[in-house]
């Protein structure tokens, strides 16, 4: 991993950070790179998975009959097009 020097920083600013770096019990590294990671829409989760799994389970009884209806359509082969 690479490191950036930051220079000319706000006194308020400084505070403000070891303020929270103290309240979150983290070192005032950690808790730079939290938050420049939040603000920028970077996941921590390094081991983040590329499937669904995490939508699995979450719909409801009425909900998937109510997919399974509006999909039955695709279950239909039209020989003709495929012949």
């Amino acid at each position: 991993m690479s490191q950036i020097t930051l220079r000319q920083i706000p006194e308020v600013l400084e505070k403000q950070l070891r303020g929270l770096a103290e309240k979150k019990q983290t070192s005032l590294n950690k808790t730079i790179l939290s938050l420049l990671m939040e603000k920028l829409g970077i996941s921590a989760d390094t081991n983040k998975k590329r499937d669904l799994t995490d939508l699995s389970g979450t719909w409801n009884e009425e909900q998937y009959r109510e997919f399974n209806k509006n999909t039955e359509s695709f279950n239909n082969i039209e020989h003709e097009i495929w012949d």
